[in-house]
């Protein structure tokens, strides 16, 4: 069956190539500084030294990447990242879905009081100040779980997550309690196999929000075995002493190129894992858009 296909009329032409052009723009202008940090952590120290790599490594050379994987400190503060992340993740989805599910059951009482105040939270962040001597009332201060508990939960990820429970047929729920399922197994029997496009989603967004946190390790960890590896990057950039007192100078070696692939080797772990969840990404944040 021939399919017809559909003219398109000039300013429609014309808006979609201005958007195209538009769009490639802002990619571009995105990409182009990991090219030149990609194309300097891949340069001999020559040409970086002397400012002459832009877009193309000069010399290539995989010192640098051999330096800064073989480096005891760098490798300590990637797994600490690495556990940060998986536990983090994992707990903080496991937090998600249990506050979310209630608030998406119409039979829970406190239903508009908790959706309140979550959006009161939502808009409202609390000061720096009481938010520090909260933290370090609380214990959370150079300990593994200060990496975690603070950013434990988002009010957006759970606004997402229980726009998509709202959305689940209730049919679905009617059936599982006619079989004999309470709230816990049709949870977790029921909605959250169908719930794999916003889990992905959420989990995707702690993962990162994880993997790059940066503001909670500088305020709150002073101990240099629990730098993740944000803070040890913060370290190399801005201290001038950071690279050698961490025994990263070696011969053929250049500071500002180990310093772009220590930025480099943090960026892969997303850049890799992300391509397989975009899908996911997608699909969870349209059918869990956010609804009054």
């Amino acid at each position: 069956m021939n399919r017809k296909k559909i003219k398109r009329s000039l300013p429609d032409r014309i808006f979609n190539v201005s958007n195209l052009l538009l769009l490639g723009a802002i990619g571009l202008v995105a990409v182009l500084p990991y090219i030149n940090m990609l194309a300097v952590s891949l340069s001999a120290s020559g040409p970086v030294d002397s400012g002459k790599v832009t877009f193309w490594p000069i010399g290539l050379n995989f010192e640098n990447y051999k330096t800064v994987l073989l480096d005891k400190s760098i490798i300590k503060s990637v797994g600490l990242s690495a556990l940060m992340t998986a536990v983090g993740t994992a707990f903080s989805l496991f937090l998600t879905v249990t506050f979310a599910y209630p608030l998406s059951r119409m039979e829970f009482k406190l239903r508009k009081f908790c959706n309140v105040m979550i959006l009161i939270v939502f808009i409202f962040n609390a000061p720096l100040i009481p938010w520090y001597l909260t933290m370090r009332s609380y214990g959370l201060y150079d300990n593994f779980m200060t990496l975690i508990l603070p950013s434990a939960l988002s009010t957006y990820n759970i606004i997402i997550v229980r726009s998509f429970f709202t959305e689940v047929s209730p049919a679905l729920i009617d059936a599982a309690k006619v079989d004999g399922c309470g709230e816990m197994r049709t949870l977790m029997q029921i909605i959250l196999p169908i719930s794999k496009p916003v889990l992905a989603t959420v989990g995707l967004m702690y993962g990162v929000g994880y993997w790059n946190s940066y503001t909670t390790p500088l305020y709150l960890i002073n101990d240099r075995n629990l730098y993740t590896l944000q803070l040890r990057i913060k370290s190399i950039v801005l201290d001038s002493n950071a690279v050698e007192s961490l025994n990263l100078v070696t011969t053929g070696t250049s500071t500002q190129a180990l310093k772009m692939t220590t930025i480099i080797v943090a960026a892969l772990p997303v850049l890799c894992i992300y391509p397989f969840l975009q899908r996911y990404f997608v699909k969870g944040m349209t059918i869990g858009s956010i609804k009054g």
